[in-house]
C-alpha cells in the first residue's frame, strides 16, 4: 500500500517537471550567461570580418652598412674613418730633423762711418747692399733644424741658417763706408756678406686636437753679423756686429685632408717677434706641409711656403743696419 502511494507521487511530480520545463529560464544557455539588455537589442548587427590573406612583407634594401671594427680608444681617436681629418701623432721623447732651402731675396743697407765725427763728402746715407754695393738680389739659403720631445707638450728646439754672399763689380753710386772711404762710379770693389743666424729654445702645446695644433715658443737668437767692402788695389773696412735677443711666438697647423693611407695635408703658419739688445726682428712663415707614415711611428714630410725674415739695429746716428731676407722655401723632414 505503501509503496503504491509513493510511486503515484513520484509519476505526479515527473508529470509537472515535463509540463513546466519549457517556461524555464535556465533553458536556454545563452540566456542564462548573459541576458540581453536594450542596448543589444536595438544596435544594428555587427558586419563579420573575415581576415585577407597576408601579404608579403617588403624589405627595405640595405644601400650601405658600415664595417664595424675593434680598436684600441687611442686608435679612435686617431682614426680618419671616424674623425674624417687627423694630423699625424707626435711621438713623446722623440726626434724630428729637417732640412730646408729659401729661394731668398736678400736685401739690405748700413751707414757705416768711422772717420772723425763721422765725416764724409757724400752725407752718412744708408748704402744699399744691391743697388750701391752690387750683391746679388737672389740666393738660395740653407737651414738646418733639429726637435727633441721631452713630454707630449713639450720640446726643445735648435736652428741654424748660415749665409754667405759674394759680390763684385762697379759701384752704382758713390758711397762712403768704413773710415772715410769713398766709393765713386766705375770703380772696382768686392763686397761679401756674411751671417750666421742660431735659434735655441723652448716650445709647448696648450692646444691640442687631433685636428689642429697650437704650440707657443721662448727662444734665445744669436746672429753674428759681417759686411766687407774692399776697393780693388786700394783699401777698404768691415762693418761687423753681433746681436744677443729673445724671440716669442705662435705656430699653428691645422688638418687639411687625410688619405686613405693616414697621409696627412696640413696648414701651417709661424710668427716670431724678436726684441732686446736694443735692436728688432721677425720671423715669419706659412705654408703647407705633407706627411706621409714610414712604419714604426716613423714619419717623413714635404712643407713648402714663404718665409720673410727681418734684423734692425740702430748703434749710433752713424753705425746702423737693416736686413731683410724673404722668398719661397722648400723643406723636407724625418720624424722618429
Amino acid at each position: 500500500m505503501l509503496r503504491r502511494n509513493v510511486l503515484k507521487v513520484l509519476v505526479c511530480m515527473l508529470f509537472i517537471a515535463v509540463c513546466f520545463a519549457p517556461a524555464a529560464h535556465a533553458y536556454s544557455i545563452v540566456h542564462a550567461s548573459a541576458p540581453p539588455t536594450i542596448e543589444n537589442l536595438f544596435a544594428p548587427a555587427a558586419p563579420q570580418f573575415r581576415p585577407a590573406a597576408a601579404a608579403p612583407a617588403k624589405l627595405d634594401k640595405i644601400s650601405k652598412v658600415k664595417p664595424i671594427y675593434k680598436v684600441r680608444p687611442e686608435q679612435f681617436l686617431t682614426d680618419p674613418q671616424t674623425l674624417g681629418c687627423v694630423l699625424s701623432p707626435s711621438n713623446p721623447r722623440g726626434w724630428e730633423l729637417d732640412a730646408e732651402v729659401i729661394f731668398a731675396r736678400a736685401k739690405g743697407k748700413a751707414r757705416y762711418l768711422t772717420g772723425q765725427w763721422g765725416w764724409s763728402p757724400y752725407g752718412a746715407d744708408y748704402v744699399d747692399f744691391n743697388g750701391d754695393m752690387g750683391l746679388p738680389d737672389h740666393t738660395a739659403i740653407g737651414t738646418f733644424s733639429a726637435l727633441f720631445r721631452l713630454r707630449p707638450n713639450w720640446a726643445v728646439r735648435y736652428s741654424i741658417m748660415p749665409m754667405a754672399i759674394d759680390g763684385s763689380g762697379s759701384g752704382g753710386r758713390n758711397f762712403s763706408f768704413g773710415r772715410n772711404f769713398t766709393y765713386n762710379v766705375g770703380q772696382q770693389t768686392r763686397v761679401k756678406w756674411e751671417r750666421i743666424y742660431q735659434r735655441a729654445g723652448l716650445m709647448y702645446e696648450p692646444i691640442r686636437t687631433p685636428r689642429a695644433r697650437v704650440s707657443i715658443f721662448g727662444d734665445y737668437v744669436r746672429l753674428d753679423e759681417k759686411v766687407s767692402v774692399i776697393q780693388v788695389g786700394c783699401c777698404g773696412d768691415t762693418f761687423d756686429h753681433d746681436l744677443n735677443m729673445g724671440m716669442a711666438g705662435v705656430e699653428i697647423e691645422r688638418c687639411m685632408k687625410t688619405g686613405r693611407f693616414c697621409d696627412t695635408l696640413s696648414m701651417q703658419c709661424r710668427a716670431g717677434v724678436a726684441f732686446l739688445d736694443q735692436a728688432f726682428g721677425s720671423d715669419i712663415s706659412t705654408g703647407m706641409k705633407y706627411k706621409i707614415p714610414m712604419g714604426n711611428g716613423r714619419w717623413g714630410y714635404l712643407e713648402g711656403g714663404y718665409r720673410y725674415l727681418t734684423f734692425k739695429k740702430g748703434y749710433s746716428d752713424f753705425k746702423q743696419i737693416d736686413t731683410t731676407i724673404e722668398g719661397g722655401y722648400m723643406k723636407m723632414g724625418f720624424v722618429f
